[in-house]
């Protein structure tokens, strides 16, 4: 089992490496954390251009048809969010719900079919209590753990493998969306 030891704060959510189980272990020390498992962004085929002054997005050798769905995220080479898909014309074009948050002149990109990567809000994540282990949290081989300090000050817990690891962690395909919709003990 490979344990990992994570600093958390209030102010900016984080996350964890690629998880190479199906289960972890979460331990909390005297404050507790919010988390929520995603699939990590994944490059998209091709390059892409988009404006800050417009939602379309265009690109050049991508398959957009194939990759990326109504309501998947959409960002740069490096992750910063470029918006959210709102239509897909057709492999070289398509429409995000505003206009583009980011510039990116004939560059990659990534994608996240499942929504952004790296969020923590009340509605899609787990609060665990202070001192408290979780055990068999189920992830999913290939995920990423998001995390945000639920108090004031920056908090140390830890996050353990359990089983054996995957071959493959995931981060060249897209999995299917986990039946149960999200983190559960």
């Amino acid at each position: 089992m490979t344990s990992y030891a994570y600093t958390a704060n209030s102010a900016t959510p984080a996350a964890s490496a690629n998880i190479a189980t199906d289960k972890i272990r979460i331990a909390t020390s005297n404050v507790g954390i919010q988390f929520t498992t995603s699939f990590p962004n994944v490059a998209l085929t091709g390059t892409v251009t988009a404006l800050a002054t417009s939602a379309t997005v265009t690109g050049s050798g991508t398959s957009f048809t194939t990759e990326l769905n109504i309501g998947a995220w959409v960002g740069n080479a490096s992750g910063t969010t470029a918006g959210i898909v709102k239509s897909i014309a057709n492999n070289v074009s398509l429409t995000l719900a505003a206009n583009s948050a980011v510039a990116i002149a004939g560059a990659g990109g990534t994608y996240n079919p499942h929504g952004v990567a790296f969020t923590i809000a009340n509605a899609n994540s787990e609060l665990i209590p202070p001192n408290t282990t979780r055990n068999s949290i189920i992830v999913g081989q290939g995920n990423v753990v998001s995390y945000l300090s639920v108090a004031g000050a920056n908090t140390l817990f830890t996050i353990t493998e359990l089983g054996a690891p995957h071959l493959n962690t995931g981060t060249s395909g897209v999995p299917a969306t986990p039946a149960a919709g999200g983190p559960s003990s």
